[in-house]
């Protein structure tokens, strides 16, 4: 018997209650930041109304009757990805406009929609669709259908350019080969295969993404010193001009989202106070890709890791929703969803620590946001209809007894 739509089971109660006390975070913290009569502030709030709209929306047509046009759903999301390159190509096309020298957004009517994050939800249900048959993965070249669902929309991502949702889909990707029954082997033949590939990734990239990833050890003094004493030993990874303006260029932001951290210490200044909460100079997309910085600032060492919380209490039910489910569409659909949430969080929170590079990840359910506050109540949404759908008893069945072991018995 299936259960009630508004019936979200404990799983489904405990992620949806740790997604909303994200959001309430991230207001508190765009509020702080420019005001409660900011335009920011009051976008947010109906961006929320929309993703709570769309997520009962997913409830209702059900992850099951969604698998069904799985391949349809991820056919609308690489077109909106090609769009995203022409638009490049050609300079821009009728609603779409570049933005910071990028093409990732479709302006419509009172708000813009942003391709890549359809991209995320479409890829996992296109995804878990593909390897719902166990059994398909333990060969090798069964392999070769998920990584070219993979790569086609990685290489089209790359191409806007946004290199944080490329860098995002690879580790689902994984994740979901694993519990698909992948043979660990074969993830070796895979990895080796991949590291050969770096170079012409490397080769491919815009300038400012080698400098963002090159970022991870400009950071420290004694690189920046010996890329400047011997420029062409480190010409491969940056010049000696991106060394000698680190600190006021791609470094800038690292540099702010540290301060703020080291100035909310264990507890925090509060609330709305702070030098890194009132001055945008100090820290650029603070209500965005640094709101981890800002939070840290605002409730120190503490309120990030009761942020962290929440974000480990959406893994722990999910993981728990995917084990406890029979159906292999639905489990490979929860462990997706829960890869990408984590991954995504892990990528955020590292960047802004200066363990990652800074690739534009927002932080999910806590940035500033409409795209991507959407998609994320999406997947949610999937995860939370998975458990509705699992058995109501999850003990053994009525009347069933395990088979006797005779063992042993002479």
């Amino acid at each position: 018997m299936k259960r009630p739509i508004y019936d979200l089971t404990w799983p489904g109660i405990a992620i949806f209650a740790a997604s909303m006390c994200l959001c309430a975070v991230g207001l508190l913290c765009i509020i702080a930041v420019e005001g409660e009569a900011g335009d920011a502030a009051q976008k947010q709030v109906v961006f929320v109304i929309v993703s709570l709209v769309a997520g009962a929306a997913v409830l209702t047509a059900g992850y099951q009757r969604l698998g069904r046009f799985a391949y349809a759903l991820f056919g609308v999301g690489l077109f909106l990805l090609v769009l995203m390159v022409v638009a490049r190509v050609k300079g821009g096309l009728p609603m779409i406009r570049p933005i910071n020298g990028t093409y990732r957004w479709i302006s419509l009517p009172g708000f813009s929609v942003q391709p890549s994050e359809i991209m995320k939800v479409v890829f996992i249900i296109g995804l878990a669709w593909y390897l719902r048959h166990k059994e398909d993965v333990r060969r090798f070249k069964t392999l070769i259908g998920p990584f070219v669902l993979t790569v086609v929309p990685v290489m089209l991502v790359l191409l806007q350019p946004d290199l944080g949702t490329a860098l995002l889909l690879m580790p689902v990707l994984f994740v979901m080969l694993f519990a698909a029954g992948a043979r660990l082997r074969h993830f070796a033949v895979v990895a080796l295969l991949a590291a050969c590939c770096l170079p012409l990734f490397w080769s491919r990239m815009e300038d400012y993404q080698k400098e963002r990833i090159a970022g991870l050890v400009l950071q420290y003094d004694s690189v920046r010193h010996r890329v400047e004493k011997s420029p062409d030993n480190w010409k491969w990874l940056c010049s000696e001009s991106s060394a000698n303006r680190w600190e006021r260029g791609a470094g800038y932001q690292l540099i702010g989202s540290l301060g703020a951290l080291g100035n909310g210490g264990w507890a925090g200044q509060g609330w709305g106070n702070g030098a890194y909460v009132r001055h945008a100079v100090l820290l650029p997309a603070r209500e965005n890709d640094f709101i981890f910085a800002i939070i840290g600032e605002q409730w120190g060492f503490v309120g990030c890791l009761c942020l962290l919380g929440c974000y480990v209490v959406i893994v722990v039910a999910g993981l728990e929703i995917a084990a406890h489910t029979d159906d292999p569409f639905g489990r490979l659909l929860a462990v997706g969803v829960v890869a990408l949430l984590g991954t995504q969080m892990l990528i955020n929170v590292g960047m802004t620590l200066g363990l990652t590079p800074i690739t534009g990840m927002n932080l999910p359910f806590v940035s500033s946001g409409g795209s991507s506050l959407i998609a994320n109540f999406a997947l949610i949404a999937l995860l939370i209809n998975v458990s509705q759908d699992r058995p109501f008893l999850l003990a053994r069945k009525p009347f069933e007894n395990p088979e006797p072991d005779y063992a042993g018995v002479r």
